[in-house]
């Protein structure tokens, strides 16, 4: 296998012979090696054999070529898999030069991003994410409270864990910083979500340790909008990251700033992913989530309203609006869930393509 050397995107893609796949009585001969999927394009995959600090550059075996599937492509970045290493070499689409090998077996996913594509075949982007680290500038731009819930909705929707990284502290006075920010770490922090307050400037160093601790041997995607300190964030973290771009990533838009997703090893372990900007983001197969459940403060209330279905905004003996009356959920909160209901309520209904069940 030939070592991780850094990328030079201005390289064209390199032309490559043809390998044959194995035969599928020739697996039992070989041994596989278990690994992740870093970044894909052109048919091949670039795979991270975890304790090697190597990567393979794979294609598809003959068992996924083949197979039945649900989605536009058999494999995703960020997807854990078997694979075959071969004694042959190749270069990727930057010019370097690494060991090939097979994508044999594509193992469980545990959650699976994707673009939104009704009546046709789902798109992931992005398999097995872990957890989301929602990134909200302390100023420039100012603290947006309900866009920040919309990322806690993406994350409580599809049963991911979600930390909140307050940025740019360095631009507030201690005073400000105990008025304006803290009461909303604590609003949070009680909602069981770990907040950190940050800094990404090197003399401040503010949430670097804290940060690391909650990254290491996770799959992590940085979400929020543009110029919120997501870049400066990430190579806080690790200074080997150049490559962390994306602006934004958003719930139902966004604007396009880069079209693969790659996932960057941290050398203390774990994976942070550049995801791009694209217009629709979710989580598949949260079409029909009950919203009320995405909000902790809610879903522990809802039981005690007078109707089963109630939707908390106009019915008599709703729990969840006496709780906000007595100051146990916190207005914004409900501003946003009330909100959001709205835009749900407004998507287009999807319907089931003519060979589905």
């Amino acid at each position: 296998m030939a070592k991780k050397t850094k990328s030079d995107p201005k390289s064209a893609p390199q032309e490559r012979e043809e390998v044959s796949a194995p035969e599928d009585g020739d697996l039992e001969k070989v041994a596989l090696l278990e690994g992740v999927v870093m970044r894909s394009g052109g048919g091949f995959y670039e795979v991270d054999v975890p304790g090697d600090d190597e990567r393979l550059l794979c294609s598809l075996g003959g068992r996924l070529k083949k197979g039945k599937r649900s989605w536009a492509q058999p494999v995703a970045v960020g997807d854990r898999v078997r694979v075959r290493a071969l004694e042959t070499s190749g270069k990727n689409a930057r010019g370097e030069e690494w060991r090939e090998g097979f994508i044999e077996e594509l193992l469980p996913r545990t959650s699976q991003l994707g673009r939104s594509r009704f009546n046709k075949t789902a798109q992931i982007t992005l398999a097995n994410l872990d957890q989301v680290v929602v990134v909200m500038a302390s100023r420039e731009p100012d603290l947006n409270l309900h866009r920040l819930d919309r990322f806690l909705v993406l994350a409580e929707a599809n049963h991911l864990r979600a930390i909140i990284c307050f940025n740019k502290t360095d631009l507030l006075s201690k005073k400000e910083l105990k008025k304006e920010i803290e009461p909303f770490a604590e609003l949070y922090r009680d909602l069981g979500y770990p907040v950190i307050l940050t800094s990404a400037l090197p003399e401040e160093d503010k949430g670097r340790k804290t940060l690391q601790k909650e990254l290491k041997n996770r799959i992590s995607a940085f979400v929020g909008s543009s110029g919120v300190g997501k870049s400066s964030l990430a190579m806080m973290i690790d200074p080997d990251l150049l490559l962390w771009v994306g602006d934004v990533m958003d719930i139902g838009k966004g604007r396009h700033t880069t079209t693969d997703v790659t996932l960057h090893p941290l050398k203390k372990g774990g994976y942070i992913a550049d995801t791009p900007g694209i217009k629709t983001v979710s989580l598949l197969e949260t079409t029909d989530i009950n919203l009320s459940e995405c909000f902790p403060e809610m879903r522990e209330r809802e039981s005690k309203c007078k109707f089963a279905n109630c939707t908390h905004r106009s019915e008599p003996d709703c729990a969840i609006k006496a709780a906000v009356e007595k100051g146990k959920i916190a207005e914004s909160r409900y501003e946003s869930y009330v909100r959001l209901f709205d835009e749900k309520e407004a998507q287009p209904t999807r319907y089931p393509k003519k060979d589905e069940d």
